[in-house]
Formats: structure tokens, C-alpha cells, sequence
């Protein structure tokens, strides 16, 4: 189905006046299936929207199929919207992802209607889906609870990157003196393994040993799951999505005694849950939320969903640049040395380490968190209409010339070293803000610096000639165009082979 999407800008009385008079239409055409995709590129429709309107980053409105959309590119407004918790709202948002992850509809009245009457204070009297965003601001925001959760993390994600361990899945033989691996393939299998693990015990992935498969194809297609796409439109997805949500169920299923290893706020959240008779099938699936979340500004973290791609764009870089390799290397040499111990305090004083991590960040993410228009809401000066939403494109303000400079097109390692003060920018959002300020963004940020720090201390790392992907040698390429709910994925074949020969033992 095609359709037109009218973009309007508003002041108090109507229109602006650099719109053409009456309705302003964007002559743009996009491919909806069933009125879900709206967008075949978002990222183009926004700025082609923006700049037709002076590029001054008012709201203005996409209408699809009946459904307004308000679109924010202000850091201003952007900010007061954090700010508005009573007449926008995200709970709409968080109730339809736990029934399109599979929640029953009683599971879900449950989490949003059984009041609390225990626990941490901080929780008392909330619903315990509001609850449950405090256990996990408690269990990844730093504290005990966040050490002893990141201490299980390295371990695993060491191990994964001994030279004994490191090819993983990897198709590639192994020569006499350096091994041949996939970039993309030793980030997911470090990360999601170590992740996985660490948050779940070791039961899950014993029970469902191709968990991690499934996910990686969900991940890759979890946007039609967002924009609700019909099953026929959506067969991977929605079969991996069940691959998921059955391991889940069987891993619940089981008596506590033969899955421990499990974190904190899995027990808690399960025992809250079970508290108010929520069955086996409706934890397993409001689990599969921050299992995967990809969403970054999302009070739930996400345990798999950005991590591995994260990962993979910063060795990218890194190893396309001898130069930022050898300032990395130098900087993470006496950090790594020491242990992993406290290792992740250490690799916070290393600035250039620190400062790529923040231009892969603003480069790389695409989220956009969601408010739902509960009452008439003034929003600079503009009225919000009731039933509407607010869409806030994150990546809208990270590619702002004025905030990030002339280049912002270009990947710039030196970018938040140049300017002192920039990661603090309102306009540097990758991880949103305000009461959905990303609960998992200290694990993500440990877990990315952490990797680079060992991969580049334990090995010589180069591009092999096996390189391969439509770039054919070159870098691989970003997919901009596909709807991504974090961070953006290489093209579809894309990847970076590497050869890595062994510089000093194991920390």
C-alpha cells in the first residue's frame, strides 16, 4: 500500500509561514505494510522534513493512516519532554511491547494493576511494572549489586577472548601463528554468551544451547515486531521471537534449585511476579523484554540487544586506523596489565579509549524513545493534540553541525577530545533520558571498553585478506536505511575478518 505522508509544522494560530498555504505536504512517498512501516528510511524522511521547514528544529507532524506522529529535534524540547511525566506518557509504549512479546492480556492487568505491598522502599505502593524499573536501576546502577554482576560479565568475557577460546564459531582455520576470526562473529559470541550467562546462570543456555541464534535473527528483524507487521510479512522474526520466548518458558519452568546462578533482580522480579500469580508463559515473555530490548532509551536495560554492535563498529575503527591503535594500545597497556581487577575504573582514565567510545555512540545510534499524548500538552509554545504520539529520533540531534561541528557526516575519534564537555551535551542522547534514562548503559559502556582494552593488550590485531562484504575489502558499511531501534547494524554482509597473532598471555 502507498500512501502520503503530510508533514505539518504549528504555532498557536496554524501554520508557519515558509509552509505552502493550508496543509504543508512533503512530496514524499512511502511503502506501508498494513500501516506499521511508515518509513522506508526514517533517518532521510526526518531531515528532508526538517530542512523543508528551515531546519529552525520546531515539532512538526507526520500523519500516517489516521496515526500523528510529533516529531522533537530540539534539545530544548527534547528536555521538556523528560521533564512531562503526567500528560506524556511511556506506560502505553512498555504495555504494548509485553503484549507483543507474547504477555496475555491478564498478565499484563496484573503487572500494571496489582498494587505493591513490599519490598524496597523506593518500590512501595507502585505497580510492579513500575516496580520492576527500580529492580533494575538497583541491579545496574552502580552499587554491589552492579560489581558483583560486572565481575561475572569479565570473567566470561575474558574467557571468550583467550587465545585458546577466541574463534568461537568462526569458519575460518587456524594458522600456525594468528587465527582468522569474524569480527562480527567473536562480538556476538563474546557478548551475548557473557551477558546471557552472567544475568541467568548458566541453566538457560544449557537448555537452549541455539538461543543465541535465535536472537541474532530476531534482533536483526525486531523493528516489524515494533511496527507490528503481519506474521506473513514477518516469518523470521516472529519464529525466532518463539524460539526465544519457549526457552524462557522452560528455563521458568524449572524448580530455583536447578537454575541458580541467576542475578538479583531475576529472583526478585520472579518472586514479585509469582507474588500475584503471574503464570509461567507471561514471565517468560515479560523477561524476553530486556532479554533483547534494543530500545535505548528504555527504563528496562538491555541485556543483549546494542552491546555486540557497539563492540563491532568501535574495533572497526579502531583497526582501520593504525594510528588510533596505537594511542588505544598505549593508553590501555598499564590499565590491563594490573588485572581485572578494578579494571574498569582504570580504562575510564584513558581519554582517547573513553572519547572513541562517545563518537561511536553519537555516529552509530539511531534510537528514538515514544510518548504517548495523554492531555493537550504545550510544547514550546505548540499544542500537542490528546492521542497522539511523540516520536524523539535521537540521531536527529547527534548529526546537529552546530552542536557537533561541520564534519558531522564523518566518523571523528577525536571528536569528544577536541571538545571538552561534549558527552554532557543535551544534544548527546544515546542512551535517552529523564524517568527512561537506559538502565543498562553503565554495563554497556564496561563491557565495549573492556572488550577493546583486552582484544588490542592480548593481540595483533589486522585486517585480513579474507575481508569480505559487498564493500569487497573495504569498511564495512552502515545500514541506514533499515528501521534500527539502537544501534545502526553493518549492510547485510557486510563484516571485518581479522588476523590476530598473540602479543602477551592472558589477564
Amino acid at each position: 500500500m502507498v500512501v502520503m505522508v503530510r508533514v505539518e509544522v504549528q504555532d498557536s494560530t496554524g501554520f508557519t509561514t515558509n509552509a505552502p498555504t493550508g496543509d504543508a505536504v512533503l512530496d514524499t512517498r512511502v511503502v506501508i505494510g498494513h500501516g506499521i512501516q511508515f518509513f522506508k528510511d526514517s533517518e532521510a524522511t526526518f531531515t528532508k522534513s526538517r530542512e523543508y521547514f528551515g531546519n529552525v528544529r520546531k515539532p512538526f507532524a507526520l500523519t500516517v493512516m489516521g496515526q500523528r506522529l510529533y516529531i522533537v529535534t530540539s534539545p530544548q524540547d527534547v528536555s521538556a519532554i523528560y521533564k512531562n511525566t503526567t500528560t506524556l506518557t511511556f506506560d502505553e509504549f512498555v504495555r504494548d511491547m509485553m503484549l507483543s512479546f507474547g504477555a496475555s492480556k491478564e498478565g499484563v492487568r496484573k503487572m500494571w494493576e496489582s498494587p505493591r505491598t513490599g519490598g524496597n522502599v523506593s518500590s512501595l505502593h507502585k505497580v510492579l511494572a513500575h516496580a520492576g524499573e527500580d529492580y533494575y536501576r538497583q541491579q545496574f546502577h552502580p552499587g554491589d549489586r552492579l560489581n558483583d554482576l560486572w565481575t561475572n560479565i569479565q570473567d566470561r568475557m575474558s574467557l571468550c577472548l583467550q587465545w585458546s577460546t577466541i574463534t568461537g564459531k568462526n569458519e575460518f582455520p587456524t594458522q600456525h601463528d594468528f587465527k582468522t576470526v569474524s569480527l562480527m562473529n567473536l562480538c556476538q559470541d563474546t557478548l551475548l554468551s557473557s551477558a546471557t550467562s552472567a544475568v541467568f546462570g548458566d541453566r538457560l543456555l544449557e537448555l537452549a544451547p541455539n538461543l543465541l541464534k535465535a536472537f541474532i535473527v530476531f534482533d536483526d528483524e525486531s523493528w516489524k515486531l515494533t511496527y507490528k507487521l503481519p506474521p506473513f510479512l514477518a516469518k523470521d522474526m516472529h519464529k525466532a521471537r518463539q524460539q526465544i520466548f519457549a526457552a524462557l518458558q522452560s528455563y521458568f519452568a524449572l524448580p530455583r534449585r536447578e537454575r541458580a546462578g541467576a542475578t538479583w533482580v531475576v529472583d526478585i522480579l520472579e518472586t514479585e511476579m509469582r507474588r500475584i500469580q503471574v503464570e509461567d508463559h507471561d514471565i517468560a515473555a515479560l523477561f524476553g523484554m530486556p532479554f533483547w530490548m534494543s530500545e535505548a532509551d528504555d527504563s528496562y536495560p538491555s541485556i543483549n540487544g546494542n552491546a555486540y554492535k557497539l563492540c563491532f563498529w568501535y574495533m572497526a575503527y579502531l583497526v582501520s586506523d593504525p594510528k588510533l591503535l596505537r594511542v588505544v594500545r598505549a593508553e590501555v597497556e598499564p590499565a590491563v596489565s594490573q588485572g581485572l581487577l578494578g579494571l574498569e575504573g582504570r580504562l575510564e582514565e584513558c581519554p582517547q579509549l573513553v572519547a572513541a567510545y562517545h563518537e561511536v555512540l553519537r555516529y552509530h545510534t539511531a534510537s528514538a524513545s515514544v510518548r504517548s499524548v495523554a492531555a493537550p500538552t504545550d510544547l514550546g509554545g505548540l499544542t500537542l493534540d490528546p492521542g497522539a504520539k511523540v516520536l524523539l529520533p535521537y540521531r536527529q540531534l547527534h548529526f546537529d553541525e552546530s552542536i557537533f561541528g561541520p564534519n558531522v557526516d564523518k566518523f571523528d575519534a577525536g571528536r569528544f577530545l577536541a571538545k571538552t564537555g561534549l558527552s554532557k551535551s543535551p544534544s548527546f542522547r544515546p542512551f535517552g533520558g529523564g524517568t527512561t534514562y537506559c538502565a543498562g548503559r553503565h554495563v554497556a559502556r564496561r563491557e565495549l571498553l573492556t572488550f577493546a582494552a583486552l582484544m588490542v593488550y592480548r593481540y595483533d590485531i589486522e585486517i585480513s585478506p579474507a575481508n569480505f562484504g559487498e564493500a569487497q575489502g573495504g569498511f564495512p558499511r552502515c545500514d541506514v536505511k533499515k528501521p534500527s531501534l539502537g544501534v545502526l547494524p553493518p549492510v547485510a554482509g557486510d563484516d571485518m575478518i581479522l588476523n590476530l597473532r598473540k602479543r602477551r598471555g592472558d589477564v
